[in-house]
C-alpha cells in the first residue's frame, strides 16, 4: 500500500513540475501548492505541502481533519494530499490547510462551482425610447462570481458585473442581434438575441414634482405634476392612475385614470378631485403612477411605480368640531359628515336630522356618517347633530335644493308703451333667504336693466306671477334683445330674448262691448278700449253661441283707435227665434302674435219668421163597416225649420167629390188626430202655426175604396244597429216613397214610424236606438203617386235572431212496436225570436230493451228536419222499450227548449213466432239439399272418406297369452329367411329424425331386385297395408334394449317378402318411403338377426274386443312361439315402432267388423297416396 501511495505522490509532483504550476503561499523557507485553487464540483484536487524543518505534517479541509489515509508524507520535509469527488463550497471557498507538529502551518482557499449557462430569456424594457434595460435569466447557480459580456454593435461590448440585466444603447426601430457571454473562472457560454421593436416593453417613468393643494371650503384637492422624463424619442399616449387615501388607516377611497400624452417638453399636468367628506375630517393623501396606453409600442400596459405620498393634514383635534359647516348641496346629493371630537372626548352618536345612520371609523376620535341621496330639506335646512361623551353636543346645518332652472323667457307688449319679460321659473330651487334665486334681466342694445322688484323678492319662489321684469319702451327703438341671469349657491342659468316691438304686441280685451238685436237675422256689436291702438289695425274674433251650444267663429278687422272711442260691427245670417251670446278678442293684424284674452259675454235674441218647411204627415187607416178611421200624425218641426215657437196645428180635410172642407185645431203638446170619415176618397191638410205665421201645407191622401195588397212579406236580416231596406221601384211612383213600421211591434200601442224616401232612391237605412234582439219588426214600403199612397212591398226581420223562448208542444202516436209519428204545433210568432229553419227530434230509450240492438241504451238519435213547414215526422226502426221522444225548433240564434215526451213500445206475439220459425225453416230445407246432395254422390263419398280397409289373414300358431289372462288371437308368421338384405344408405342424426321408416331392399338372387318405391300391395302380397295411428314409443328395459323392438326390424318398411332361399340378410338401412311410417329414434342401429325379442317385456290386454292399442307398457307380456333367428326381424305381432297389436280379435272379428274398423285419417292420407 505504501509503495503505491508513495508512486502516486512523486507522480504528481513530477506533474505539477512539468507543467509549471505555480499556485502556492510561500513562508519563510516552506509553502503549499494545489492543482488549482478553483475547480468543478465533483472533480479531484491535489496539494503538496513544503515544511521548512523535518517534521510530520497533517492536513485541515473546511474546519475539519482530514483522514491521514487521504495524505501520505513524501520525505520529512514534503507532504501530500488527494481530495476525490468535492462537494460545493460556500460562495465565499473553504480553507485547506498544512500543519506541522512544531506550529507551523501553511493555507490554501478552495473554490467549487459549476461552469455558467448560456443565458435565456431575454427581456428589455425602456423609458425613454432611447435607453433600454435588459435583463435575462442567468440559469442554475455557478457558486461562483459570474461576469457578463453584453455584445451588440461589431465594435462596441461592454461588461456588466451584475448576472441579471445591463443598459444598452439602441435605436428605437430595426432589429438588434445581442450577444451575451457569461464567464467565470471555470468556463463561459455565449447566447445570441434577435431584439426588435416588438420584443421591447415601454414603462413609463414615475411622475415627477408631485403636489397637492387643498381646498377646505369646497372640498377639492388639486394636484400637479409632471410626466418625469426630459428626452423621449417620440411622444406617445400614457394614463396617469390618481389614488387618493385616508391617511390614517392608508385605506383607498378614490381611483381615477387621467389621459394625457407624454413627450420631451416635460410638461405639467394637472387634476382635481371634489371629495364626498369634507377634507377637515381626517388626513388624505394622492399618489400617482404611469400607465402605457399607446398601441404603437409595445407597452403590455406596463406601469410605472407609484410616486411618493403626498399628505394633507386633517382638522386639529385640540377641541371638538362638525364638518362640513352650513353647506349648501344639490338634491340627491350623496354626503358625508364628519364629527372630530377633542381630546378627552368620545364619539357616542351621529344623527341626520332624526335618522340615525352607521358610523365610519375614520381614526382615533373621528367618526363620519353618510346620507345618500339627499332630499330636499327645509326652508331652514337640515341639523345634523353630534352627541359626545362627556356631554357635549355640536352640529352642522345642510341646506339641499336644486340649482335655477329658470327658461322659456318671452318678452312682449301690451299697450305699445311698456315691454313685459316674463318666463318659467321651472322647478322650484327649494332655497329661500339670502340662498334663494337672484334676477337680472339687461337689455343689451341701450345697456340698461330692466326692474325685477317683484321676480327677487323673498317670496317669489311661492307665486309664478311675479316671474316678470318691466322695461319701458324707448322711443324710436324697435329692436330690443335681453339677457335674463338666475343664480343661486348651487348655479347660474342664462337665457336670452330678440323683441321687434310691433310684432310682439299682445293687446287688451276691450273693455266695453254692447249687442244690439236689430232684426230676425241682423244684430250690432260696440267695442272699445282704455288704452289707445291708433297705430295698430286690430283683428277682433267674436264667438258667437246659440242656445243649442252650437259654437261659431267670426273674424273683423278694425282700424286703429283712440282710448275709449268706440268700434261697430255688423253681424248677419242669424237664425231667427234664436238666443245668442257674444264676446270677442282681438290681436294685432298685421303682425299676428297672440289673441288677448276674452271680453265678456253679451247675450242678445233675434226676432221670429213664419215657419218655413211643412209637416212630415202619415196616416193609420182602420176601416169598419160604417166608415175609417184615420189617425192622422206629423212630426214636429225643429226649431231650424219651426223659426218660432209653435202654438198650434191647424188640421183641414175635404170631400174630393164635395165642395167645401172641415178643419180643427190640435195643441202643440199632440202630434196626432183621429178623424172619422166615410168610403170616400179625401185630402187631408196639416198646418204648423207661430205668431208670425203658419207653414207650408202637407197634403195626404185617403181613398175610401182602395184595398191594399197583403203580399207575402219578404225576410230581410238586420243588424245590431238597424236594416238596411231595398225595394224595386214602383211604376206609378211620382213624389217618393214611405217606409212604415212599429217600434214596439209586440204592445198594444206599436208607436208607429215612418221615414219618407226622396224619388228615385229604392233602398234606405233604418236605425234606431229602441231595436231589440229576438223582436220581429214588419217594414211596409208605399210608393207615394199624384192621387194616392199605395202598398208596394212587406219586409221582416230580426236585428239579431235568437233561440226560440217557448218550447214546441209535441204528441206521439205509436203505429206499431217500431214505429211512431210526432206531430207539433207552430210556436208563436212572439216567442220565435227568429226566423224557424228547421226542427230536431231527439229520441232515446229509457230501459234496455234488447241484446239483439246494435245500438247501446243512452245514446240520443237525432233527426233534423229543415224544412219549417213540416209538423210530423215518422221514427222508424224502434225496439221494445220506453222512449223519450223532445222536439227542439231552431232559429239562427240556436235551438230553443223542447217538452219531452214518453211513449213505451212492445213487440207483437206474430214477430215472435216469426223470428224462430223462418230460421228453422231455412235450416230444414238446407238439410234436405245436403242430404240429397250426399246420397246422390254416395260412391264417392264413401271412397273419399270411409275407404275399404283390407282385412288381414292370419296363418300359422296363434300367441298365446299367460295364465291368468284372457286369450287374445295374434297374427302368426311363419320364419322364413330372406334371400338377400343390403344397407343402401345409413342415416344418422338430424336426417335421422327427419326419416319416417328403414328402407330395406331385399335381393332374390344376385340380378334380381325389387323396386322398394313401389307402394302396390297387389305385387307385394306379404307388405301390410294397415297404417295404425303413431303414438309415442317407449323406452325398453335394459334387458330387452337390443332385442327386437329398438332393431333395425322396428325400422323396416317391408317392401316385398320372397320365399325363403339360401343367403342371409346382409345390409339394412333407414330411408323415407311410402307405407306405414312410425316415428323415428335419433339414433337407428343395425338389425341384430341373433337375438330374440323377450315376450315377458311385454304385457298384452285382459280383454281384447277388436283393435287394443297398448296404453300402459309395463302391463304387458307375450309368449310366442320360438321363431328362428331369420324369421326374428318381421316376426312380431306389434307395430314396428310401438309395442300395440296391429291384429284384431279373431274371434270379435266378424261380429264387430264395423265398429273395429273406425276410420282414421291417416287411412284416408294413405288411401289418397295410393290414388
Amino acid at each position: 500500500m505504501l509503495p503505491k501511495l508513495h508512486l502516486q505522490t512523486l507522480l504528481t509532483t513530477v506533474l505539477l513540475l512539468a507543467l509549471q504550476v505555480d499556485v502556492s503561499e510561500e513562508g519563510e523557507c516552506g509553502y503549499l501548492s494545489v492543482t488549482k485553487p478553483v475547480l468543478s464540483v465533483g472533480s479531484s484536487l491535489t496539494a503538496t505541502c513544503h515544511l521548512c524543518k523535518e517534521e510530520t505534517a497533517s492536513w485541515e479541509y473546511a474546519g475539519s481533519l482530514v483522514s491521514p489515509q487521504l495524505y501520505s508524507q513524501i520525505n520529512s520535509t514534503v507532504s501530500t494530499l488527494t481530495l476525490d469527488s468535492l462537494t460545493l463550497t460556500s460562495r465565499e471557498g473553504e480553507n485547506l490547510t498544512c500543519r506541522s507538529s512544531k506550529g507551523e502551518s501553511y493555507s490554501q482557499l478552495i473554490q467549487t462551482g459549476y461552469s455558467p449557462q448560456a443565458p435565456t430569456d431575454l427581456e428589455c424594457v425602456t423609458h425613454d425610447m432611447l435607453t433600454f434595460i435588459c435583463s435575462w435569466s442567468a440559469g442554475s447557480e455557478t457558486n461562483l462570481k459570474t461576469t457578463y459580456k453584453i455584445c451588440y454593435k461589431p465594435t462596441h461590448c461592454e461588461s456588466v458585473k451584475r448576472n441579471v440585466s445591463g443598459k444598452i444603447n439602441l435605436g428605437p426601430f430595426g432589429a438588434v442581434q445581442i450577444h451575451i457571454t457569461a464567464v467565470n473562472t471555470l468556463g463561459s457560454a455565449t447566447a445570441t438575441f434577435q431584439v426588435t421593436k416588438n420584443d421591447i416593453t415601454f414603462i413609463p417613468p414615475v411622475p415627477q414634482n408631485v403636489k397637492v393643494v387643498p381646498d377646505f371650503s369646497s372640498q377639492t384637492l388639486s394636484l400637479k405634476w409632471t410626466g418625469g422624463v426630459s428626452a423621449l424619442a417620440f411622444p406617445t399616449t400614457i394614463a396617469f392612475e390618481i389614488q387618493v387615501l385616508w391617511t390614517e388607516k392608508m385605506e383607498v377611497i378614490h381611483t381615477e385614470s387621467y389621459a394625457a400624452q407624454l413627450d420631451s417638453q416635460n410638461k405639467t399636468f394637472q387634476w382635481s378631485w371634489i371629495s364626498g367628506m369634507p377634507l377637515n375630517c381626517t388626513s388624505h393623501s394622492v399618489r400617482i403612477r404611469s400607465i402605457s396606453t399607446d398601441s404603437l409600442v409595445n407597452s403590455k400596459n406596463g406601469s410605472s411605480d407609484w410616486s411618493k405620498l403626498q399628505t394633507i393634514p386633517g382638522a386639529d383635534d385640540s377641541k371638538s368640531v362638525m364638518f362640513p359647516e352650513d353647506k349648501v348641496v344639490r338634491v340627491g346629493t350623496n354626503m358625508t359628515f364628519c364629527c372630530v371630537a377633542g381630546r378627552g372626548e368620545r364619539i357616542k352618536t351621529l344623527v341626520y336630522g332624526a335618522e340615525h345612520l352607521p358610523c365610519n371609523e375614520l381614526g382615533i376620535r373621528r367618526k363620519a356618517i353618510t346620507k345618500y341621496n339627499l332630499p330636499p330639506s327645509n326652508p331652514s335646512g337640515t341639523n345634523i347633530m353630534c352627541e359626545l361623551d362627556p356631554f357635549d353636543l355640536i352640529g352642522t346645518v345642510v341646506f339641499v335644493g336644486y340649482p335655477p332652472d329658470d327658461q322659456q323667457l318671452e318678452c312682449e307688449t301690451r299697450d305699445l308703451q311698456n315691454i313685459v319679460c316674463y318666463w318659467n321659473p321651472g322647478r322650484q330651487t327649494m332655497l329661500l333667504g339670502g340662498r334663494r334665486t337672484f334676477y337680472t334681466l339687461t337689455e343689451r342694445i341701450s345697456g340698461k336693466n330692466a326692474s325685477c322688484h317683484q321676480a327677487n323678492d323673498d317670496d317669489a319662489d311661492l307665486n309664478d306671477d311675479k316671474y316678470k321684469c318691466n322695461f319701458p319702451v324707448i322711443s324710436g327703438q324697435q329692436m330690443y334683445k335681453f339677457l335674463l341671469k338666475a343664480k343661486n349657491p348651487l348655479g347660474e342659468v342664462e337665457t336670452n330674448y330678440t323683441l321687434n316691438l310691433y310684432t310682439r304686441v299682445y293687446p287688451y280685451s276691450p273693455s266695453k262691448v254692447t249687442v244690439l238685436c236689430t232684426g230676425s237675422r241682423q244684430t250690432e256689436l260696440f267695442l272699445s278700449w282704455e288704452v289707445s291702438y291708433k297705430n295698430m289695425t286690430c283683428l277682433c274674433q267674436f264667438e258667437i253661441i246659440t242656445n243649442n251650444k252650437e259654437k261659431q267663429l267670426m273674424n273683423f278687422t278694425l282700424p286703429g283707435q283712440e282710448a275709449n272711442a268706440h268700434s261697430t260691427v255688423a253681424v248677419d245670417q242669424l237664425y231667427p227665434d234664436t238666443s245668442y251670446s257674444f264676446r270677442t278678442r282681438c290681436a294685432s293684424a298685421e303682425h299676428f302674435w297672440k289673441w288677448s284674452s276674452w271680453s265678456e259675454s253679451k247675450t242678445c235674441k233675434t226676432q221670429e219668421e213664419a215657419p218655413s218647411k211643412a209637416l212630415d204627415v202619415w196616416r193609420e187607416i182602420k176601416r169598419t163597416e160604417h166608415g175609417q178611421n184615420v189617425l192622422v200624425k206629423w212630426k214636429p218641426l225643429p226649431h231650424s225649420d219651426a223659426k218660432g215657437t209653435i202654438v198650434k196645428y191647424e188640421i183641414t180635410w175635404n170631400d174630393v167629390n164635395e165642395v167645401g172642407e172641415q178643419s180643427a185645431v190640435a195643441p202643440v203638446s199632440v202630434n196626432s188626430t183621429e178623424l172619422h170619415l166615410n168610403f170616400s176618397d179625401y185630402v187631408i191638410s196639416v198646418r204648423a202655426v207661430n205668431s208670425v205665421g203658419s207653414s207650408p201645407s202637407s197634403q195626404i191622401r185617403i181613398l175610401g175604396l182602395l184595398e191594399e195588397q197583403a203580399d207575402e212579406p219578404s225576410i230581410i236580416s238586420g243588424t245590431p244597429s238597424g236594416f238596411n231596406l231595398s225595394w224595386s221601384p214602383g211604376i206609378n211612383e211620382t213624389c217618393g216613397y214611405i217606409v212604415e213600421w212599429c217600434l214596439f211591434p209586440d204592445t198594444l200601442d206599436c208607436n208607429l214610424q215612418w221615414e219618407k224616401v226622396p224619388p228615385k232612391t229604392t233602398h234606405t237605412v233604418i236605425t234606431s236606438d229602441g231595436f231589440r234582439p229576438g223582436v220581429r219588426y214588419s217594414f211596409s214600403v208605399y210608393g207615394c203617386s199624384q192621387h194616392k199612397e199605395y202598398l208596394l212591398k212587406k219586409m221582416v226581420g230580426y236585428t239579431q235572431e235568437l233561440a226560440p223562448r217557448r218550447a214546441v208542444k209535441v204528441k206521439a202516436e205509436a203505429n206499431s212496436s217500431h214505429t211512431v209519428t210526432l206531430r207539433w204545433e207552430d210556436i208563436p210568432v212572439q216567442d220565435r225570436q227568429g226566423f224557424i229553419r228547421g226542427y230536431r227530434v231527439y229520441y232515446v230509450p229509457q230501459v234496455n230493451y234488447s241484446v239483439r240492438s246494435q245500438k247501446s241504451v243512452g245514446i240520443k238519435e237525432v233527426i233534423n228536419i229543415t224544412d219549417p213547414d213540416v209538423r210530423n215526422v215518422t221514427v222508424t226502426n224502434l225496439h221494445s222499450a220506453t222512449y223519450e221522444f223532445t222536439v227542439k225548433a231552431y232559429t239562427a240564434g240556436g235551438e230553443g227548449i223542447g217538452e219531452p215526451i214518453n211513449i213505451n213500445l212492445v213487440d207483437s206475439p206474430l214477430g215472435l213466432i216469426l223470428a224462430i220459425l223462418v230460421p228453422l225453416g231455412v235450416t230444414c230445407f238446407c238439410g234436405i239439399l245436403l242430404a240429397i246432395f250426399c246420397y246422390t254422390k254416395r260412391n264417392c263419398v264413401k271412397e273419399t272418406f270411409y275407404p275399404d280397409i283390407p282385412k288381414p289373414e292370419i296363418h300359422g300358431e296363434q300367441w298365446s297369452v299367460g295364465e291368468g289372462r284372457s286369450s287374445n288371437p295374434t297374427f302368426d308368421v311363419k320364419p322364413f329367411i330372406p334371400d338377400k338384405v343390403r344397407i343402401i344408405e345409413s342415416v344418422h342424426g338430424k336426417d335421422a329424425e327427419d326419416s319416417d321408416i328403414c328402407k330395406v331392399e331385399i335381393n332374390n338372387g344376385d340380378s334380381e331386385q325389387i323396386d322398394v318405391n313401389s307402394c302396390d300391395t297387389s305385387t307385394n302380397p306379404m307388405l301390410p297395408s294397415y297404417y295404425p295411428q303413431i303414438v309415442d314409443s317407449y323406452k325398453a328395459s335394459s334387458d330387452s334394449s337390443s332385442g327386437s323392438m329398438n332393431s333395425c326390424a322396428t325400422q323396416v318398411t317391408y317392401s316385398d317378402i320372397q320365399p325363403p332361399s339360401n343367403g342371409s340378410v346382409n345390409n339394412l338401412e333407414v330411408i323415407s318411403d311410402c307405407g306405414y311410417k312410425p316415428q323415428m329414434r335419433p339414433h337407428v342401429p343395425l338389425l341384430d338377426v341373433n337375438h330374440t325379442p323377450n315376450p315377458q317385456h311385454l304385457d298384452l290386454p285382459e280383454q281384447s274386443e277388436g283393435y287394443q292399442p297398448q296404453l300402459k307398457v309395463s302391463n304387458w307380456s307375450l309368449e310366442s312361439p320360438e321363431v328362428d333367428e331369420a324369421s326374428a326381424c318381421i316376426g312380431s305381432p306389434t307395430s314396428v315402432n310401438s309395442t300395440q297389436f296391429l291384429l284384431p280379435d279373431q274371434a270379435s272379428e266378424e261380429g264387430q267388423s264395423t265398429r273395429s274398423s273406425s276410420w282414421k285419417f291417416s287411412s284416408f292420407m294413405s288411401s289418397a297416396q295410393k290414388r
